[in-house]
């Protein structure tokens, strides 16, 4: 797997792990309840402790270490400039609490990402969605643009990279200090970028007008998706996790 910093948390990665041979329906929901009662608590012991779920679950996975630190990275000077402005408005302990909710957000969306690979993350994604379709909701176009943008923007930034070593090799030099220099740097990079960008589209649209693709019609699924016995112990854990919260508090 290519490394992109904050963008490879986006990408498959293959495995055969207990986290690999889930239903990526209870991965939605165990990522759901967990995100909400991470979101909505504010002890520090309990934050602490859903950080160390999702250190369990990382190892469960049998994803590489270096995968973490990849997609913490990625995000290192956002939260260090949050964490800055947290210390001197509300003390440390504040900024400490943010870190740990943002650390464990990041790694439970790679764990989410990384071990589903992105047809079943459409195929699961479509079936929780199936109910909003009495609403008048397009739950098709909802699921095939989430897997799209899933599998493209990885695919984005590798072509952003192909295109500054090319200029780079030619000649090219980034990181002017002048207004026009910058300007021009940036047209020059957008400009390829952007026709890259619309010929894959294309290629992409022929290709789902060639398979008769057409959201909210009928049509089988490739992939069948059951619910089995650890699927079920997964959601029970899930609907568990909001008591952690309540115990800590």
């Amino acid at each position: 797997m290519s490394s992109f910093g904050a963008l490879s948390t986006l990408q498959y990665v293959p495995g055969d792990s207990f986290l690999h041979r889930l239903d990526p329906r209870s991965k939605y929901g165990f990522v759901a309840s967990y995100s909400i009662s991470l979101v909505t608590s504010h002890s520090f012991t309990a934050s602490l402790i859903y950080t160390l779920v999702a250190l369990c679950l990382f190892l469960l996975s049998k994803l590489r270490l270096y995968l973490l630190w990849e997609n913490i990275r990625g995000f290192l000077v956002f939260m260090i400039i949050l964490s800055y402005f947290q210390i001197a408005l509300n003390g440390i302990e504040t900024a400490a609490l943010m870190m740990l909710k943002m650390i464990s957000f990041i790694l439970m969306v790679t764990l989410l990402l990384s071990t589903t690979p992105p047809e079943k993350q459409m195929e699961g994604l479509r079936n929780l969605l199936s109910p909003l379709r009495r609403l008048g909701v397009k739950t098709e176009s909802c699921a095939v643009m989430f897997t799209i943008a899933v599998i493209y923007l990885p695919l984005l930034l590798e072509d952003l990279m192909r295109i500054m070593q090319a200029q780079r090799v030619r000649g090219a030099q980034y990181g002017r200090w002048n207004l026009a220099g910058r300007g021009r740097d940036m047209i020059l990079l957008l400009t390829p970028l952007l026709l890259t960008t619309f010929r894959r589209a294309e290629r992409l649209s022929d290709a789902m007008e060639s398979r008769c693709f057409r959201p909210g019609s009928e049509r089988t699924a490739f992939y069948q998706l059951k619910l089995g016995r650890r699927d079920i112990i997964v959601l029970i854990l899930a609907l568990l996790l909001p008591f952690i919260r309540l115990l800590s508090e």
